[in-house]
């Protein structure tokens, strides 16, 4: 019994001791999915800060497309532009049951994708809250706009 325990505790002594090491050799970069994303957002600032929360979400969710996200020669250039923003009420969706018109929240955004300068495809993208739990999230419009966004980065339905 004794051994036993003596050869468990020495196997987990050698495999605790791990590591990597690595040479690299390379003179190559890899641009062809490379993307930075550009707000031409100006105006007052509720069209900024949205423009802002936008850009964060879109971020966040390129992480789930080939894209990787760069600042020095990018392939592709995705530039938005807020149109429209209202997050609207959430207490009056609620309370409405999200009939109330101007309780709706939205968002208006004009997109272009640029491949080396040229553009490539532009888009309009309409997101709304009327309702939902609570009142619905404004969050949501954002993430909504950004859903969107990706599933024309993809391929689908690329047109001016």
């Amino acid at each position: 019994m004794k051994h036993t325990y003596f050869i468990i505790s020495i196997l987990l002594f050698f495999s605790a001791c791990s590591g990597v090491d690595s040479q690299i050799k390379k003179n190559f970069k890899n641009t062809e999915n490379t993307i930075v994303i550009r707000d031409l957002t100006k105006g007052d600032y509720k069209l900024v800060d949205a423009g802002a929360q936008l850009e964060y979400v879109l971020e966040d969710m390129m992480a789930r497309t080939i894209f990787v996200i760069a600042d020095e020669e990018p392939k592709y250039v995705l530039k938005y532009k807020i149109l429209d923003y209202s997050k609207g009420s959430r207490i009056a969706r609620f309370s409405t049951f999200g009939f109330s018109k101007s309780a709706h929240g939205k968002l208006q955004v004009k997109v272009a994708l640029y491949d080396e300068g040229q553009k490539v495809g532009a888009w309009t993208i309409d997101s709304w809250v009327k309702g939902g739990t609570f009142g619905g999230n404004p969050r949501r419009l954002f993430t909504k706009v950004s859903d969107e966004i990706l599933k024309h980065l993809r391929g689908s339905d690329l047109s001016f």
